[in-house]
């Protein structure tokens, strides 16, 4: 626990604010959906996380140099009800290594109770069974407990029944349940050989429905889908040389 650190930039209210955890997964799922909140929304970078144990890897956005593992958020938006909304990201384009990603998730629920989030959502690819028609991609979601549950069915997503999910994710929805958080992990069917932003998109469309006063458009994502794919493939290549090969596996499910 002492390995990892928090830093922040800014102390915001993040109060009431749903967390989003976006490490990499089947497709890039969550690094595509990450990054397109975090620009489309504008959120701001607030803070980092930072671990000895972290890919030696700086990341470059808009000239600026920032640790592997950032932490953005965005102005809280209320309804004429009064309910407010407001989405904080963690994100990173490298999976943490398995000896720290128990330690790594202890520091998240920590750093979020004493933030005061409302609640953890996890985005994460599933391998695609078959051939996958573009149209028709499937989402599936898992909650820590039944009031997620009911969040999830709601909003017509499909519930999961039987199934395996590893890494960050996973820990993060066992320790959900023993620690009576509310996590909720959103997982998009996604092609496993290249970077799927349609799918991505998809999962999109159930967020926006979840958040009504946030609006998360996901039309130009499919209309840039090949683009955002290419760019991506590209920035992988690039870390290659100075990021070392991590051990953990990619999440898996089946549903």
């Amino acid at each position: 626990m002492d390995d990892i650190e928090f830093f922040e930039n800014k102390d915001l209210d993040l109060s009431n604010s749903m967390l989003i955890v976006a490490f990499p997964t089947v497709g890039l799922i969550s690094s595509i959906v990450g990054h397109y909140i975090i620009d489309t929304l504008k959120l701001e970078e607030v803070g980092s996380i930072v671990s000895r144990f972290f890919s030696p890897t700086a990341i470059i956005h808009k000239s600026k140099p920032s640790p592997p593992v950032r932490i953005y958020a965005g102005k809280k938006i209320c309804g004429p009800d009064g309910s407010c909304e407001q989405l904080t990201v963690i994100i990173s384009e490298f999976m943490p290594p398995l000896e720290i990603i128990k330690p790594l998730t202890d520091k998240i629920f920590q750093w979020s109770k004493e933030k005061k989030c409302k609640m953890i959502t996890t985005i994460e690819g599933t391998h695609a069974i078959g051939d996958r028609k573009e149209k028709n991609v499937n989402i599936f979601g898992v909650g820590s407990n039944s009031k997620m549950t009911q969040i999830l069915k709601k909003h017509k997503i499909k519930v999961t029944k039987e199934g395996m999910i590893t890494g960050v994710t996973g820990v993060l929805l066992y320790e959900g349940v023993l620690l009576k958080q509310d996590v909720i992990c959103l997982l998009a069917e996604a092609h496993s050989s290249y970077p799927d932003s349609r799918a991505a998109a998809a999962l999109l469309e159930k967020l926006d429905i979840m958040l009504p006063l946030i609006k998360i458009d996901p039309t130009p994502l499919y209309e840039e889908a090949e683009n955002i794919e290419e760019n991506i493939k590209k920035f992988m290549e690039q870390s290659k040389p100075t990021a070392p090969v991590s051990s953990s596996s990619p999440s898996q499910m089946y549903g």
